[in-house]
């Protein structure tokens, strides 16, 4: 089962049946969700409120902080929820209760951070593999901030890295490492964000967005990107395109079986997913409401919906 967040509301998608139907929530445009153990789902509205329903039908219930920020993206590992923000902050829910566990943007190291046109915000949220306590915070534009002690203290990763990251991950079996898709490409780090590599070769689309990795080889990853940053595509137009690595982002290779070679919109944070219930297949979620699948780890794809509301978000249940 695939959650969608989408310019109408949440979609669910029927692996089996490639076949998707509404879960409510219709006229919000949901910027991120995610999937509790219960079944719960928790969708964050872009930068204005959050909600709560439990599948399979769910009866939406809000669950907004009550706070000034608005909230950018939602992560559930375990028995914990997060909540980030715009200023960045950072919240975790226990017993329907939010408490902020930390006010990033009061500190100290927070005053270069800045977003073009607007607030830097919290865009994205990792969950360290074996560390219950450690999470690492995409800001956009400040970089990535970690703790390894459940927000006791927080520390900035950025030796080497490119500061406008867009989205930031990490894996189950490569428990040390971080990866981040940026503005300049993909970086790469083995020791939990101590030092970063920007792994680029074959990448011609530097602007990158979205990242997905294997769940059962973590060298083999996709990642969305166009050859512009936002400046440019007024001009030139977006003209985003999916490459696929094999070698852990040694290098890279676009993707043009089943796929355009230049996408008109965007395929954005959180728009490529692998699977967790079939090995091997993957989707790519793009902006114009087209969904696309792949059954080989993302070597060629088919499109399995074309009219889709505009797509911004897509999570494995």
């Amino acid at each position: 089962m695939l959650l969608i967040g989408t310019q109408d509301g949440v979609y669910q998608w029927n692996e089996e049946t490639d076949t998707g139907h509404s879960l409510g929530l219709n006229g919000k445009r949901i910027r991120d969700l995610t999937l509790q153990s219960d079944h719960t789902v928790v969708a964050v509205e872009s930068g204005q409120r959050v909600w709560s329903g439990r599948l399979p039908d769910p009866d939406w219930t809000e669950i907004t902080p009550d706070n000034d920020e608005g909230p950018t993206t939602v992560l559930a590992n375990g028995d914990h929820l997060y909540l980030g923000g715009e200023p960045p902050v950072l919240y975790q829910r226990d017993q329907d209760t939010w408490w902020m566990m930390e006010p990033l943007h009061a500190r100290e190291y927070a005053k270069d951070w800045y977003a073009p046109g607007g607030l830097a915000a919290v865009r994205s949220v990792a969950a360290h593999p074996t560390n219950e306590g450690g999470l690492y915070l995409d800001i956009h534009v400040g970089g990535i901030m970690r703790t390894l002690d459940g927000g006791e203290t927080w520390t900035p990763t950025n030796d080497g890295l490119e500061l406008d990251v867009h989205e930031v991950a990490t894996h189950a079996m490569n428990p040390d490492a971080v990866y981040a898709a940026t503005a300049d490409g993909f970086y790469y780090s083995p020791d939990e964000g101590d030092n970063w590599e920007r792994r680029n070769a074959g990448l011609d689309n530097l602007y990158t967005r979205g990242i997905a990795i294997h769940p059962q080889n973590p060298d083999i990853m996709l990642i969305s990107g166009s050859p512009t940053n936002p400046g440019g595509w007024r001009t030139h137009g977006k003209r985003f395109a999916l490459y696929r690595s094999e070698d852990c982002g040694g290098t890279w290779m676009k993707i043009t079986a089943g796929l355009p070679a230049e996408c008109p919109d965007e395929i954005d944070t959180f728009c490529i997913i692998f699977s967790t219930a079939h090995a091997d297949h993957a989707y790519c979620g793009r902006r114009d409401g087209i969904l696309h699948k792949s059954t080989d780890a993302g070597a060629s794809w088919t499109k399995v919906a074309e009219d889709l509301p505009n797509i911004y978000s897509v999570k494995a249940g």
